[in-house]
């Protein structure tokens, strides 16, 4: 990781992909919630929550179109929001479609690298201050920072936060390790004649589907976790690498 002045002017941080990942995973050790091949669902609240000390309202009246929002004050926790709408359509109706858990789950975890990775850039210690120059923080003098999120795992997101939250999300979710492990072991399941040739067959279909129940994340995200770590290749290519 370093630092450096963007053509704004603001501090950013810039990440190696290897090391968010390498972050991440060690963020779920440390709070004791890596998952495992048998049981492969990462309890994202009790991360936000008791690891990160966050305040969490999962019910807050957040504009519909910002899914979740992360706000940092100097002296207290951060406040990780989720909008109760999707809170209320995902969690607590009496059934809700996968794919909308997914979301809500990808949000929280959106909003959670967004305190690992960022936290430091609004709420700098004494140490860290002397990092920067007498513009310090982006987030310094008490100002209260509003992040609106674009939760995606796809590559749309502009914002050089939200791109690395979008990395880490995937991280977070489906740590590379254990994701490898449930996709030999669901790809082996329908037979090697079964194995997806490619990005978009049905057999790449089906191992998505099947991967993104096992961590409870949506199909589109377990799709594109699978082409970014190689399991699945591109539309046009020939073979899995597993």
């Amino acid at each position: 990781m370093r630092r450096y002045r963007g053509p704004d002017g603001e501090w950013r941080l810039w990440f190696e992909p290897f090391e968010i990942e390498s972050l991440i995973e060690d963020e779920l050790r440390r709070a004791a919630l890596f998952p495992t091949a048998g049981d492969s669902v990462v309890d994202v609240e009790r991360f936000v929550e008791v690891h990160l000390g966050a305040d969490l309202d999962q019910y807050a009246p957040l504009e519909r179109e910002v899914l979740g929002c992360t706000e940092f004050r100097p002296g207290t926790p951060p406040r990780v929001q989720l909008n109760r709408d999707l809170t209320g359509s995902a969690m607590d109706a009496d059934s809700s479609e996968p794919g909308l858990q997914g979301r809500w789950r990808a949000t929280l975890a959106h909003e959670a690298i967004h305190v690992v990775l960022h936290r430091d850039l609004f709420e700098p210690s004494v140490d860290q201050i002397a990092l920067f120059d007498d513009e310090a923080a982006n987030g310094g003098g008490g100002a209260v920072r509003r992040l609106k999120r674009d939760v995606r795992f796809g590559r749309e997101a502009q914002d050089w936060r939200e791109v690395q939250a979008n990395r880490g999300m995937a991280a977070l979710l489906m740590p590379q390790p254990v994701f490898v492990e449930v996709a030999e072991e669901e790809a082996s399941s329908v037979g090697s004649e079964a194995l997806p040739s490619g990005a978009g067959t049905k057999a790449a279909f089906v191992l998505a589907r099947r991967v993104a129940w096992r961590f409870m994340v949506s199909r589109q995200a377990a799709s594109i976790r699978l082409e970014t770590l190689g399991l699945v290749r591109p539309a046009g290519s020939s073979a899995l690498l597993l």
